[in-house]
């Protein structure tokens, strides 16, 4: 079996088509389903955030054209509409791809903390899909154990390290003091829920919070001294906010360009500041070319972000070698499973042709002792194991190179041994860190934006 990546990113595909590939929580078993419903694919995990939409597979058909099936089967899109975005990964490139996004390397803002709980999320959607297993788990445990390293052991976190630490900061920039600010924070979220921490810690006194559960929006504002409004009213509020910042999942723009332009009216033309953090969008792109509004989302972001990645780009070498090493036990790992019934096998089969020559050898020999016929019982088991050593050796440490899997299947050719599926399954790995709660739908399917 193969571990393999197929997806796209902000590096490959810029907002228009991660809006396409965006899957909301809701839709993941679902999805997960119809990627998994291939022949040859044992387990699937779908990694869905702002900036990726990844396909995660233990599959007995790494090839490209099959990752990029299953890719577009999960996505409902036309494979020829987002080929030319995708990227697929294999083996020990993919357990590198993984690790280097849980670590934030791989992330539009390089460190951010939010992927880690989003990773142990798909994980906890897949498991109760069924689709992640024993590999994808232990995959995942590594990869946020690679994630720990880095933030732990380098200064890759340090500055901007979340699109919403980037989305408070650049409205310091623009407004300096933000006591006198009047802040919209559309969407009640983990995300939004960060942006509100880090608006009352920069002085924000006045925080509205809309969201279509109420009550979440009401039990967020209280936290920091702000108001809730219903989802239905937060159109009244636009006319008194300085800055708009909007974090939902809806799957439909929620401020248009025509109600920006009557709020404009309403201000007396006093400057807007908004930030959309969303996949898909939920402010009209139209509105950034209103006078007297400043539009940013997860692409424009990416200018503000530079200074602050080259200032990390430093710690990038000393992460790699965490992630290096971490992908590299995972693999050992996942090659020592495949392995071992393979090498049970051929040690029973060399062990049956032994007893059966053993066998064969005193019918023909009637004059042996019982001591003697031990002492030949305890040769012949030497030489068998004797001869077997070496290339049993040599097997595990094939197995664990980039070419592992094929080298595998010609030691499995040459000794002519077949192998059960799942005969070396063990007991499921548990993701490391709890999953995010149930609860915790409500975020993703309207609120949380996502920032991976």
């Amino acid at each position: 079996m193969e571990v393999s990546v197929v997806g796209l990113s902000h590096k490959t595909a810029d907002l228009s088509v991660r809006d396409r590939a965006s899957i909301s929580v809701p839709e993941v078993a679902a999805r997960l389903t119809e990627a998994a419903d291939s022949p040859g694919i044992a387990e699937a995990l779908l990694l869905s955030t702002c900036n990726r939409s990844e396909l995660y597979l233990v599959s007995n058909n790494g090839s490209r054209m099959a990752a990029e099936d299953a890719f577009a089967r999960a996505h409902r899109l036309p494979l020829e509409e987002v080929r030319g975005h995708l990227y697929v990964h294999r083996n020990l490139d993919a357990v590198r791809h993984f690790c280097a996004v849980a670590a934030g390397i791989d992330s539009m803002v390089v460190g951010e903390h939010e992927i880690m709980a989003q990773i142990k999320q798909a994980v906890g959607l897949g498991k109760r899909a069924g689709t992640v297993k024993t590999t994808l788990g232990r995959l995942a445990n590594k990869a946020l154990a690679a994630g720990k390293r880095v933030r732990t052991e380098t200064k890759l976190g340090e500055g901007f390290v979340s699109v919403a630490s980037v989305a408070v900061g650049l409205a310091e920039e623009v407004f300096g003091d933000l006591a006198n600010a009047r802040l919209l924070l559309l969407g009640a979220g983990q995300n939004s829920e960060l942006i509100a921490e880090r608006l009352h810690a920069a002085g924000a006194r006045s925080i509205i919070v809309s969201n279509r559960n109420y009550e979440r929006a009401r039990d967020l504002a209280s936290r920091f001294d702000g108001q809730a409004v219903r989802f239905d009213d937060f159109p009244s509020e636009l006319a008194k906010a300085d800055i708009v910042i909007a974090s939902t999942h809806a799957p439909h723009a929620v401020i248009t360009a025509e109600q920006v332009r009557a709020v404009l009216r309403d201000r007396q033309r006093q400057p807007m500041f908004v930030i959309d953090l969303s996949v898909p969008r939920n402010v009209d792109p139209e509105v950034g070319q209103i006078h007297g509004v400043r539009l940013y989302d997860l692409d424009g972001l990416n200018q503000f972000l530079r200074t602050t990645r080259e200032q990390r780009t430093s710690e990038v070498p000393r992460a790699q070698e965490i992630i290096e090493r971490e992908a590299r036990e995972f693999l050992v790992w996942m090659r020592s499973r495949e392995i071992v019934p393979i090498t049970l096998t051929i040690l029973d089969a060399a062990e049956a042709l032994r007893a059966e020559e053993m066998q064969a050898f005193l019918a023909e020999t009637t004059n042996l002792t019982t001591r003697q016929e031990r002492a030949v019982e305890r040769l012949t088991r030497r030489l068998v194991h004797r001869l077997l050593r070496v290339p049993l050796d040599q097997l595990r440490e094939l197995a664990c190179t980039p070419e592992g899997a094929h080298n595998v299947e010609v030691v499995k050719s040459l000794f002519g041994v077949e192998v059960a599926a799942g005969a070396a399954d063990p007991v499921e790995a548990e993701v490391d860190g709890d999953d995010l709660d149930e609860d915790d739908s409500e975020a993703t399917d309207e609120t949380s934006a996502k920032a991976g």
